[in-house]
């Protein structure tokens, strides 16, 4: 068999087994008739369809395997449904504008990845496989007074420590990220950092008054008070963290 008749097999495999029982095709099915029956015939553009079709198709794959990122990579769906990758990922971020996947946690999502950031001249790097996580957590740091060094490689998240922190407390709920903030303000009183505004300002706008030789330290510092509460993939990840900046103050 050649690959190209391969690739045809294992697609319709694929959606075989995605939708496998008479209950997942009639859903589906229902989805579309929206569009067309419902005094609407013809009124739905290609893309818009496009869009809809992608939608069930991807939502399938998550309600069966949402924590495994390889199943619903670009590359794996470029193949599956034959368009690039860059198609992929447009659709991707259209799906979720148009159709939000109702079960989808950036939080959860973050806990899955963050074991695999490296620390790099002094910044922190994590590879994110989802534009739409991508998207949300570059929007936390962003609302956070931070900001993302953009790459040529637009799936490279690339930040200071200092702003990681509050992506760490945003991930946090409402009354542990109240307890912690309140520690944190303590420890940079303590360091004489400013929290004349500290309801307002983000986490790494104030450190940027530390002297560059002693802010590695004072993250460092406040690394620790996270490490008990984030749990345990992020804690790990965050101790790892620590240990590097460490090395660097």
């Amino acid at each position: 068999m050649d690959m190209e008749n391969r690739s045809v097999e294992n697609a319709k495999s694929r959606y075989k087994e995605l939708f496998s029982t008479t209950e997942s095709k009639a859903d589906a099915f229902d989805q579309i008739a929206e569009k067309y029956y419902y005094a609407n015939f013809g009124s739905t553009s290609k893309t818009n369809m496009d869009v809809l079709l992608f939608s069930i198709y991807l939502e399938r794959i998550l309600d069966n395997s949402e924590d495994q990122f390889a199943s619903y990579s670009d590359y794996t769906l470029s193949k599956l449904l034959g368009i690039t990758q860059s198609q992929v990922s447009n659709l991707k971020v259209k799906k979720e504008l148009q159709y939000p996947y109702s079960a989808f946690s950036w939080k959860k999502s973050f806990e899955r990845i963050v074991e695999n950031y490296r620390y790099e001249k002094g910044k922190i790097k994590l590879y994110i496989p989802d534009k739409n996580l991508y998207l949300e957590l570059k929007n936390v740091i962003e609302n956070s007074g931070g900001y993302v060094d953009v790459q040529l490689n637009s799936k490279l998240l690339q930040i200071n420590p200092e702003y990681f922190l509050d992506v760490l407390i945003a991930t946090l709920d409402e009354n542990i990220r109240r307890n912690v903030r309140k520690q944190i303000r303590e420890r940079l009183n303590k360091h004489k950092v400013s929290t004349e505004h500290f309801e307002k300002k983000s986490i790494g706008e104030m450190l940027k008054a530390c002297a560059p030789d002693v802010l590695s330290g004072v993250v460092c510092e406040l690394f620790g008070i996270c490490i008990p509460v984030v749990g345990p993939i992020v804690s790990s990840a965050l101790s790892r963290m620590k240990n590097e900046l460490s090395k660097k103050s």
